[in-house]
């Protein structure tokens, strides 16, 4: 696996040399390992360290009362899965059994949800656990320095393609961008064949940023030879990849990175447990995605990033299946 220094957020001031190294970090990373890590982001430790102490806490809650702020629907994707819920592998078209994970999502933090004036759609309204205290407020923080990201990833992103540094900033203004805590239990049983703890996917928007522990049983991206490599990871330090709406709008320069989560190994899988979190960076529903210059590659007509995310969605939650209505 290629060994390519880490994009550092806090050298991207505008017009210097050192953003101009920055941007070409994140072209190289993106090109030709399909992920980059990210320092400098400007998360503070402690906050990181709340995060991870109640996220967990909640987790270890009793199902029936995590099932309170239970996911309403397919394809409204708030509140918590349990674990066998969704197939990621499914997105894909793919079968597989149930992905061994249980998750916890909320969308925007600070924008109009659904019946309130100026919401977009989609804008569903978030669900807050009433335990343990703190919950809400933590995640807010998080999702609000998520959010500060992936502005900046995509502006260096614009500057690469030759285009203003703000070029995309009308398209996420509504977004539909998520945070997603992702808890892997301990294994107490051995997986059934082709079961982990998160299929093959690639993920579906822009930028996904991800932070997570660096238990047994991690991240792991397929290379450009076929082979898996494991993402080293840790709380402190973000690790990016490419979603499907990026690779479209990059017009494959950075293709979509296909990952999974790996079981642990037998040996260690009762004592590993692992905490991860995913942003999934995800522009506004009406934002119609085509490449950001022209050539010679033909794309399908008519990517539009709400129809594209809730096709997604409701595959991974239904076993491919179409819900009921």
């Amino acid at each position: 696996m290629l060994s390519i220094p880490p994009v550092d957020l806090s050298e991207i001031g505008p017009g210097t040399p050192s953003r101009a190294r920055q941007i070409e970090l994140l072209d190289t990373a993106c090109t030709r390992s399909g992920h980059a890590y990210l320092v400098g982001h400007r998360i503070p430790a402690a906050l990181l360290a709340e995060l991870y102490s109640t996220s967990r806490q909640f987790f270890l809650l009793p199902e029936s009362v995590k099932e309170q702020v239970a996911q309403p629907a397919p394809d409204q994707v708030r509140g918590w899965s349990g674990s066998g819920s969704e197939g990621m592998s499914y997105s894909l078209g793919e079968e597989s059994h149930g992905d061994l994970k249980e998750k916890m999502d909320i969308g925007p933090v600070d924008a109009p949800v659904l019946g309130e004036p100026g919401a977009g759609p989609m804008a569903y309204p978030n669900l807050w656990p009433a335990a343990p205290a703190g919950f809400r407020s933590v995640w807010e923080q998080y999702y609000r320095h998520m959010q500060r990201i992936g502005g900046e990833l995509m502006s260096l992103t614009a500057e690469l393609f030759g285009l203003p540094a703000d070029h995309f900033a009308g398209d996420f203004d509504t977004e539909l961008s998520m945070l997603r805590a992702l808890y892997y239990p301990a294994q107490g049983e051995s997986p059934l064949p082709h079961q982990s703890r998160a299929g093959i996917h690639t993920d579906y928007g822009a930028f996904t940023v991800t932070s997570a522990e660096s238990t047994p049983g991690g991240l792991e991206v397929l290379g450009r030879h076929g082979e898996w490599h494991e993402v080293a990871t840790t709380p402190a330090t973000l690790v990016v990849l490419v979603g499907d709406l990026l690779a479209e709008w990059t017009g494959d320069q950075w293709p979509a990175t296909l990952n999974r989560t790996a079981n642990p190994p037998r040996s260690v899988a009762l004592d590993s447990s692992r905490l991860e979190f995913a942003f999934y960076q995800h522009p506004n529903a009406d934002v119609a995605v085509s490449p950001l210059r022209g050539g010679d590659q033909q794309f399908d007509d008519g990517l539009i990033a709400g129809r594209h995310l809730t096709d997604k969605y409701v595959r991974q939650t239904t076993f491919g299946r179409r819900p009921r209505r």
